[in-house]
């Protein structure tokens, strides 16, 4: 079968991405924010640290899928059964999420969300198989592009929902999600059309299990610093989870349906100056115009400054300008995450271990994100828990503590990709 080359194949292969930067933008940044604060009243923020914290524990299936797909040789192919399974599987976690919510059993929504988490992962992991499967080489910094745009387009369209709707009741989300995962993974299961492999299905011992959750560095070091690296910078980016306590505490807005539309608005505009520039800047990379490691470092020193900016408005604005200051902050948000997804992907894919083994070393470098997004969390929790509360918020020193922090994990992401060698 010919390599993929085409556009709109492309964007149809890697099309999950938009319900899943959907799902996972504004049930981070919106959905899990409200559910603690409704569940966990009196530790909303240790709630809100442990519900992130299951959303990245889902992602350590990635590896197991990635496995498993690599040797599945079903009549369907390696990566669409597991897309089908997991669909399936996501669909039914999300309606006892919605119910667990109504009804007020707040631990079965945890478990309920962990399982959801992990069938949208399972989803994942195979279909970010489908691009070295079946994309030309010469495609994959359009492939990333793409997959950033999509991303960044789903978290887009969740927040104008929400903007839209911020007064309606928050359980509306969850059917709105099972729609949009039924029209997509359609999509995607008929534009895969991939070649079975011959032979049995093998599935893996426990030591090869055990194996495919570390890196193969016997060529070289790369795979493992881009690991290093991507770990740091989802560490720096989960102070955005925290984002709308900062809005009720430092900006000073009470009303939780107002908190709720400035949140969406601030992601709306960044999310809309990221898709600005993700797609030109994967295209770009493919050619000698510039380098995906340069654009890394471009996005690392880019979201520090946005962190310094968070701290620096309410110090130098009045409470009426904060707003506007940080609402400026978010485009140049945009612009940093919107450099850094564009060539994420692509970077991880110049680097695999082996094109034999992609499904599994992609689901290694998926858990670079879990690892950032799960420690962030709870270190930034346990930061704004640590300075103490002013009235029914957190004080501002937690927020500077927590932004430096932000700012620390960007350095080091940038600093360690560094190191990278076989990628420009």
């Amino acid at each position: 079968m010919a390599a993929v080359t085409k556009y709109p194949r492309i964007c149809a292969l890697t099309m999950f991405n938009f319900p899943y930067g959907c799902v996972c933008t504004t049930m981070g940044l919106f959905i899990l924010p409200e559910e603690a604060n409704r569940l966990f009243p009196a530790n909303k923020s240790l709630a809100l640290g442990l519900f992130l914290l299951i959303v990245g524990i889902s992602q350590l299936v990635c590896p197991l899928v990635g496995l498993v797909s690599d040797r599945c040789t079903s009549m369907f192919g390696r990566r669409r059964p597991f897309i089908l399974l997991g669909s399936l599987g996501a669909l039914g976690s999300l309606f006892l999420m919605r119910y667990s919510s109504l009804y007020m059993y707040p631990y079965c929504f945890a478990v309920s969300l962990l399982v959801a988490m992990t069938c949208l992962n399972v989803i994942y992991s195979a279909q970010c198989g489908l691009v070295p499967d079946m994309v030309h080489e010469s495609k994959l910094g359009t492939a990333s592009g793409l997959v950033a745009v999509q991303q960044l387009l789903g978290s887009f369209t969740g927040f104008l929902c929400v903007l839209r709707s911020s007064d309606l009741d928050i359980h509306l989300s969850y059917p709105l999600y099972q729609m949009l995962l039924v029209l997509v993974v359609s999509v995607v299961l008929l534009a895969a059309t991939e070649q079975p492999i011959d032979g049995p299905c093998r599935l893996p011992s426990l030591r090869e299990v055990a194996r495919s959750y570390t890196i193969d560095t016997s060529a070289n070091y790369d795979f493992f610093w881009v690991f290093v690296s991507r770990t740091f910078f989802y560490a720096a980016v989960s102070c955005q989870a925290f984002m709308l306590f900062y809005i009720k505490d430092v900006v000073g807005t009470k009303d939780d349906a107002l908190a709720r539309e400035q949140m969406s608005t601030i992601a709306l505009i960044g999310q809309f100056t990221a898709c600005l520039v993700a797609f030109p800047v994967g295209g770009f990379s493919d050619t000698q115009s510039i380098s995906r490691k340069s654009m890394i470092y471009f996005a690392c020193a880019v979201m520090a400054c946005v962190y310094v900016m968070f701290i620096s408005a309410p110090v130098f604005f009045n409470r009426p300008k904060v707003l506007l200051a940080v609402y400026a902050t978010a485009a140049v948000y945009g612009v940093g995450n919107g450099c850094y997804l564009a060539v994420d992907y692509a970077l991880a894919l110049d680097v695999l271990p082996s094109k034999s083994t992609s499904g599994q070393d992609l689901g290694v470098w998926g858990i670079a994100a879990f690892l950032g997004s799960s420690i962030g969390p709870v270190m930034w929790g346990a930061v704004l828990k640590l300075a103490g509360k002013e009235g029914d918020g957190y004080k501002f020193d937690g927020y500077v503590f927590m932004l430096i922090g932000g700012c620390i994990c960007c350095f080091l992401s940038g600093y360690f990709v560094r190191y990278v060698r076989g990628s420009r």
